[in-house]
């Protein structure tokens, strides 16, 4: 009777073990899903008040087209630029001669 009292002492650990492992699977589903309905909840209150931010700015950037006088719509000449001289190319696979070195 010592063997089959072990062996159901055994078989009571093995259900109690299983039963802790569906609980510890059970724990984490629940950690899960509560981590993926904060990140929801974070994500719609973010883009709310990025909505509310850019209505605002909208507003503003309004107001201030208000305030300020229309731009022209003409465009002004520019002066012109004086052109450059143009020097001539040198060949770099010509040979140097006295007169192209300066001492």
């Amino acid at each position: 009777m010592n063997k089959s009292l072990k062996m159901g002492a055994l078989g009571l650990v093995l259900i109690g073990l299983a039963g802790c492992d569906m609980v510890e699977k059970s724990a984490q589903q629940l950690a899960e899903q509560a981590e993926q309905t904060l990140k929801d909840a974070a994500r719609e209150t973010l883009d709310g008040t990025v909505d509310a931010f850019n209505k605002q700015v909208d507003e503003l950037q309004q107001s201030t087209n208000e305030w300020l006088p229309p731009a022209k719509t003409e465009e002004e000449p520019q002066p012109e630029q004086p052109e450059q001289s143009e020097q001539p190319e040198v060949d770099s696979a010509a040979p140097l001669t006295d007169q192209s070195v300066e001492t």
